[in-house]
């Protein structure tokens, strides 16, 4: 819904110079429609040229600030746009009024201020209540709105499920820790116990050092009875052997 103002009521100079911007801003829309982005910029520079030429004369025209707003626009700068449009609301028509909040509703959705773009709107259907354009702005804000909430709702999900998670896998991995030096410690404790088993079971088997008195006399009287059972073995030995004669073959 971008217009244009020309007042042919204005003076010769100031109304030539507005036809001209108003001529190259046209020709600027005509170009960017065809996709040539950059002649279509050089087109809203010579519309913006004349528009402030003529601004020398009537720097206060709500008509010329809102021409002005537009070549802002469509360069994307959004905030001068405003600036513009904002001086237009000045204007003694309804009707210019309306395309003044109608494109400063544009503007302020370009900005990303899309709570304050749907009050622009509504303020353009205030004063005129059957604008289709309006309406149906307002409600695609509202839809865009709901979907960057629904989108952000998501984010702070899936945020939350991912610092929940990692928490789960922080405590499962110091479980995880625990149990295995627990079972270290206890294969530690077994291998301990097998060592002192196996070290009992070789000091039973290892003679004891240092006997006693009474224990070394008695092996010493047990050695002795073997001896004199060896000799008496022996003698009747060397009796048997004296006896028995042999052939000669």
């Amino acid at each position: 819904m971008t217009t244009i103002w020309a007042n042919p009521a204005w003076a010769d100079s100031f109304s030539s110079l507005n036809k001209k911007g108003n001529k190259a801003y046209q020709e600027g829309k005509e170009l960017l429609q065809k996709g040539k982005k950059d002649n279509a910029l050089e087109a809203y520079e010579r519309a913006l040229k004349f528009y402030r030429d003529a601004e020398i004369e009537k720097p206060e025209s709500p008509e010329l600030s809102y021409n002005i707003g537009n070549v802002m626009y469509q360069r994307e700068k959004y905030q001068d746009a405003l600036e513009k449009y904002y001086k237009t609301l000045s204007a003694d028509e309804p009707a210019n009024q309306a395309a003044a909040y109608y494109n400063m509703g544009n503007a302020l959705y370009r900005s990303g201020k899309y709570a304050e773009a749907i009050q622009a709107y509504q303020k353009c259907l205030d004063v005129t209540p059957d604008d289709e354009d309006a309406k149906y702005n307002i409600e695609f804000v509202r839809k865009k709105m709901k979907e960057m909430l629904d989108r952000e709702l998501q984010r702070q999900k899936n945020q939350q499920q991912k610092q929940q998670q990692e928490k789960k896998d922080q405590k499962s991995q110091k479980q995880e820790q625990k149990q295995q030096e627990e079972e270290k410690q206890q294969q530690q404790a077994q291998t301990q116990e097998q060592q002192e088993q196996q070290e009992r079971k070789q000091e039973q088997v290892q003679p004891k050092e240092g006997m006693t008195k009474e224990d070394a006399e008695r092996i010493l009287n047990a050695l002795k009875d073997d001896e004199k059972d060896m000799l008496k073995k022996q003698k009747r030995f060397t009796q048997t052997q004296g006896k028995r004669g042999g052939k000669d073959w």
